[in-house]
């Protein structure tokens, strides 16, 4: 395999301190070198054919980073109070866009983690190649499928341009990035969102 190559994947993460699995799927589509899988994966994904299973140990530094003690905050409880929240060991916080869990509330201080939670964790994959995706439409599908799980879609191409017949629920934000990724990594320098909306029967 290589970089820009669209593929489907199964695979089982667990954690190998603990072999606790954390993540797994049959039918995963992945843009090998977009940044959608580990950078553990990816280099696994690129040494491999389809049909191949492997299982791959992956280091921090390829998975989830290595944990940054800058990343434990200390925050007051008056904080969480002016949102009518009381916080406890094991409760998840949102803030400045982070995800954060609380580690411990003592003193009118609570201490927040907001590292990713696997981070400093070394990885155990199963993993398996089950497909290359060639067809442009499927490729299209696939990052579709990629930033919504939706798979019910239709792709019509013609003269470089991608008209994508949707149910009306993805966000627009969503949108941009599958219309850019669609023009990264396709000849295609137009696309078009089509939303069906249906007159339910009785």
């Amino acid at each position: 395999m290589q970089d820009n190559d669209f593929v489907r994947i199964a695979y089982s993460g667990r954690i190998k301190e603990t072999n606790q699995m954390f993540d797994k799927s049959e039918n995963s589509p992945v843009v090998i070198g977009a940044g959608y899988a580990l950078k553990g994966l990816e280099e696994a994904i690129k040494e491999m054919n389809v049909n191949e299973k492997k299982i791959i140990e992956i280091p921090p530094e390829k998975g989830f980073g290595i944990r940054n003690p800058n990343l434990i905050k200390l925050i007051t409880i008056s904080e969480f109070r002016k949102h009518d929240t009381k916080p406890f060991p094991g409760m998840f916080v949102d803030a400045d866009n982070l995800r954060g869990r609380i580690l411990s509330v003592s003193s009118g201080r609570v201490r927040v983690d907001f590292n990713h939670p696997l981070a400093g964790k070394t990885l155990i994959y199963d993993l398996e190649i089950k497909e290359k995706i060639d067809k442009p439409e499927d490729k299209i599908k696939a990052v579709i499928e990629i930033y919504t799980k939706i798979d019910n879609v239709k792709v019509v191409i013609n003269n470089k341009e991608a008209e994508i017949i949707v149910p009306p629920l993805i966000n627009p934000v969503y949108k941009k990035k599958i219309a850019d990724d669609i023009m990264k990594f396709l000849d295609i320098e137009k696309v078009k969102f089509s939303e069906i909306f249906e007159k339910l029967k009785e």
